[in-house]
């Protein structure tokens, strides 16, 4: 049994506190908002999670001081592009003999960095690890099926966590390549939205299978590029949260593609959307970042097009469809 705190009480926060209660931990969940805390200190529920029911042994708390002098380990489910101000909060009560797990997905605008740079430039001394992997919050939270993967660079720190959050519905892998989890994690969500385009235009299960094969190229030319490795671009965090991610409607990342293939009007369907749709942000960052690196990103640079440059869908669905024909390579 450990200590686990978890920051940040968004669905997906919610949902890995009640994945490590059940595990046999003692959980404290830290928010801003002083009616999430009440909330789940009270009657045991979450607006962000609301058809879930929170264990009376989970508390939760607005002093993140509190949650990390309790915290064997952190969870931090901080939403991308906030983790650097929650990092530079934690920065000054940090204990470097805490594992840092960091389980949002997304790469930083405006500075093209994967989340664990991010923590890396922040916090220097921490031992960063990073879960990744395919979970919708509600399946998770109701206690269904679920594998992920948990990647520390200490292999024996991995295990660790994967004994310490496994359960009989939640199966981890653990590994010690840290880059590709973060890198899959943040670009099957630029992936989705295409998929979503290809659904919405109409083109059907042959073109979305298409486009997750040539998405899954991307993901694994990128991941290389960063060092990481083949393997776990192949596992749960890289073949399994595409799949998942490109091929339901609870994603909203498919979901907004969906309507984007339906009206082809990028900033209609972005004026209309209330639901962070983390792949918009990322599509802007991966793209600033590949560029970089001279990797050839043909799908996330049709995303980025159409989300940032106004281009008409039609467009560029035709730019991709006539791209030239070539050989079937092994993209790692």
């Amino acid at each position: 049994m450990a200590n686990i705190s978890v920051i940040g009480a968004g669905a997906w926060g919610t949902a890995l506190a009640i994945t490590a209660e059940r595990a046999g931990n003692n959980v404290l969940v830290w928010a801003r908002e002083e009616e999430v805390v009440a909330s789940i200190n009270t009657t045991h529920t979450n607006k962000f999670l609301p058809a879930a029911v929170l264990s009376e042994a989970i508390r939760a708390t607005t002093d993140i001081g509190q949650a990390v002098a309790f915290a064997d380990v952190v969870l931090l489910v901080a939403p991308a592009q906030f983790t650097r101000s929650v990092l530079e909060t934690l920065k000054p009560i940090w204990r470097k003999e805490i594992p840092l797990v960091l389980c949002a997905k997304g790469i930083e605008v405006s500075s093209g960095l994967l989340l664990t740079e991010v923590a890396k430039e922040v916090l220097p001394d921490a031992t960063i690890c990073v879960l990744s992997g395919p979970g919708f919050a509600a399946e998770v939270a109701k206690g269904n099926p679920t594998a992920t993967t948990i990647a520390a660079e200490d292999g024996k720190l991995a295990e660790q966590l994967v004994q310490m959050m496994g359960s009989a519905m939640f199966r981890p892998y653990f590994s010690t390549d840290i880059v590709a989890p973060e890198v899959c994690g943040s670009l099957k969500n630029v992936i989705a939205i295409a998929a979503g385009v290809v659904d919405g235009c109409g083109f059907g299960d042959n073109g979305r299978a298409a486009l997750i094969t040539r998405g899954l190229s991307e993901m694994a030319r990128f991941a290389r590029a960063l060092g990481g490795h083949r393997s776990t671009v192949l596992g749960m965090s890289g073949v399994g949260d595409l799949v998942l991610t490109c091929c339901s409607t609870q994603s909203r990342n498919y979901s907004f593609g969906y309507k984007l293939g339906c009206n082809g009007n990028a900033q209609q369907v972005l004026a209309e959307s209330t639901a962070t749709v983390e792949g918009v942000p990322t599509a802007a960052a991966v793209m600033k970042r590949a560029r970089a690196l001279n990797v050839d990103m043909p799908i996330c640079e049709a995303v980025e097009s159409a989300l940032y440059h106004n281009k008409p869908v039609s467009d560029i669905l035709q730019e991709l469809l006539s791209r030239p024909y070539k050989a079937e390579t092994d993209p790692f």
